[in-house]
């Protein structure tokens, strides 16, 4: 199996955010109703901003890509996190 590319980490990243927003039962233990909807809504805005920064990076080299680095390091403590993409 190959390594997944950095927009590929992100987009399971993002999925498996979506998954737990949704599971959470609403407050007891789990997360607020108001707090589900923002998770979801930001994992939208981070689907799109990897579209945008995929366009940039063809345009403009390496532009795009420190987008998408920048937006996966908060997951650098997942295993599938490759060092190349530290900024």
């Amino acid at each position: 199996m190959t390594a997944p590319t950095l927009t590929e980490f992100l987009l399971a990243r993002i999925a498996e955010d979506e998954v737990e927003a949704e599971d959470n039962e609403p407050y007891w233990g789990g997360w607020s109703r108001a707090h589900e909807a923002r998770v979801l809504a930001e994992c939208e805005a981070k689907r799109r901003i990897i579209e945008t920064a995929s366009m940039i990076d063809m345009i403009e080299n390496e532009w795009g890509a420190s987008i998408l680095r920048t937006l996966a390091a908060v997951y650098s403590d997942h295993p599938d996190y490759r060092q190349e993409w530290k900024q």
